[in-house]
């Protein structure tokens, strides 16, 4: 298993702390029996034989326990070393002690089982088993001594067996939950850590979301907020932890107590600085007094998404509806067509075939134009050098018709590579040029289309198509891009709808712009070459104003 670097640390520092607590256990039994010594209360208790053996004993163990003690808590010399010296001094002392006084039987050796609780959960197994058999050999030694050594003794070789065998018990017993211990720790320190960078993940994670992110405990004041909710509530600043709601978005606060009032009520829009926002709270807990998230989105820009898949269903269910008109169309058309070939036909009759024929290519039109909205999802983008590429199309117009505008081409660098689809670009100006045709030819004057390049102030390369017509009414101005708005009769109001979707489909823009004579239309292109570079601009292009 890996464990965290924290682990061994945490372990050390405990290990030192029952080394600690060992020796204080020793220190207390060596007080304990030199007291008793002083008072002259051992050879009552414990039946002393060898008293002189017995005081010299005590007094040794007494000054080894306190310079034991000194060592564990200067941390010198190694853990091991002095968990391996006190059990061995230990095993010695109270094996002495026993040999000393009543042998086994007078419960002195019993307190060697905390050493050996101590070997057991500090030492590797096998020394510790060590030490638990020199202890067994150590009690059942002593017993067959005084056997030996004294005629009134009596031995008592089963109890020292017992206490033998619980000296392996013990540090068996403690080696493994010792052992049970340092995988649970090491596992809860893994998990620690696991849930630490999970927490420092969901935090970046919050951070990077555009979608504001508060998170309030039960007294409001605020425990986590990420950058789009300071830009959202506009502060000045990023807040600190245990800030006051109240004090930094008072219309939150108000909201928020709404909430909690009524969980399931609609929340209306909350005012901060110059937006509207559109607050969402969920408890964090099942308690009343969880902490709340609150998400932050702008209630402006959630009607604009809304509206926008509004447009793309319609858009769909328009393309749908003009693919089931192109049937019967075609078969009114093709019965008109018939129609016509009879000579049996008066001139009301004529007069009516010559409508049908004229509004069936208006219908014609327009489901050709709604149709066309479907090729935004047809992309093929390339850069195109946009001069050479201008005198080809404006080539191509000529010859689609007899009375073609006069076309001049300015400003624009043979060098300047514009990223579009030519086709894109190709029906866009084509309809624009169709417009100028239509509505800004004069009697008094010939049609003239000027085609020309700049920038604007924000550094974009744009095309400008100038007509000499009368221009585009002030009233109008702002609804000339709709979708179905016309002032011709016979118009079907999609044209510059069209060709704005396509500029947008390609990362352009098509913008009207006012100018004091004639209709001007400038397409702001997104990604523009000088040669082989990118450009933001280029000095051989006058400014557009």
């Amino acid at each position: 298993m890996n464990t965290p670097a924290t682990t061994p640390l945490i372990r050390h520092v405990e290990d030192w702390r029952a080394i600690v607590t060992l020796n204080a256990y020793r220190c207390l039994i060596a007080f304990g029996l030199v007291a008793l010594l002083l008072f002259g209360a051992t050879t009552t208790l414990f039946d002393v034989t060898m008293p002189d053996l017995f005081r010299l004993a005590s007094l040794i163990y007494l000054a080894q326990s306190a310079l034991a003690m000194v060592a564990a808590l200067l941390r010198w010399p190694a853990l091991r070393f002095q968990i391996l010296v006190a059990c061995s001094v230990d095993v010695g002392f109270f094996t002495c002690l026993a040999l000393t006084s009543m042998g086994v039987a007078g419960g002195l050796g019993m307190l060697l089982l905390a050493p050996m609780a101590a070997a057991g959960m500090l030492l590797p197994g096998r020394i510790a088993s060590l030490l638990a058999a020199c202890a067994a050999i150590g009690i059942i030694g002593q017993e067959a001594w005084r056997g030996l050594r004294f005629d009134d003794a009596t031995e008592d070789f089963v109890q020292a067996g017992i206490l033998g065998t619980l000296f392996f018990v013990t540090v068996g017993l403690s080696h493994w939950l010792a052992r049970r211990a340092r995988v649970s720790e090491a596992l809860a320190a893994e998990r620690a850590t696991e849930v630490r960078d999970l927490a420092t993940l969901n935090r970046r994670i919050i951070q990077q979301m555009n979608i504001g992110a508060v998170v309030i405990d039960a007294e409001h004041r605020i425990e986590l907020i990420n950058d789009a909710a300071v830009a959202l509530l506009d502060l000045e600043q990023m807040p600190v932890a245990g800030e006051p709601l109240a004090l930094l978005a008072p219309a939150l606060d108000d909201a928020l107590d709404q909430w909690r009032a009524h969980p399931h009520a609609a929340i209306a829009p909350v005012s901060s600085g110059q937006q509207s926002l559109l607050p969402l709270f969920s408890r964090l807990g099942n308690d009343a007094g969880a902490p709340v998230l609150i998400f932050l989105e702008d209630a402006v820009r959630q009607r604009e998404q809304a509206q926008q898949l509004k447009l793309v269903s319609i858009g769909r269910l328009t393309s749908n509806i003009a693919h089931e008109i192109r049937n019967p169309l075609g078969a009114i058309s093709h019965a008109g067509q018939l129609l016509a070939e009879s000579h049996a036909m008066s001139d009301d009759e004529i007069r009516l075939l010559d409508i049908i024929h004229r509004h069936t290519r208006r219908i014609d039109g327009i489901v050709n134009n709604v149709l066309g909205l479907s090729r935004r999802s047809r992309l093929a983008r390339r850069p195109l050098p946009i001069a050479q590429w201008l005198a080809d199309t404006v080539e191509d117009y000529r010859e689609t018709g007899e009375d073609v505008p006069d076309f001049s081409i300015k400003a624009i660098a043979d060098d300047l590579q514009v990223e579009f689809d030519p086709d894109h670009l190709r029906q866009v100006l084509f309809n624009l040029w169709d417009n100028a045709q239509r509505y800004a030819r004069r009697e008094d004057a010939e049609l003239a289309i000027e085609l020309s390049g700049g920038h604007n102030r924000t550094g974009q390369f744009c095309l400008d198509v100038r007509d000499n017509g009368p221009g585009i009414d002030v009233a109008i101005a702002d609804e000339i891009m709709e979708p179905f708005f016309t002032t011709a009769r016979e118009g079907t109001g999609l044209g510059l709808h069209i060709a704005s979707e396509l500029c947008e489909a390609n990362g352009a823009r098509l913008l009207p712009v006012a100018q004091s004579a004639g209709a001007c239309f400038r397409i702001v292109f997104a990604h523009v070459w000088s040669g082989d570079m990118p450009v933001a601009a280029s000095p051989r292009i006058k400014q557009v104003q």
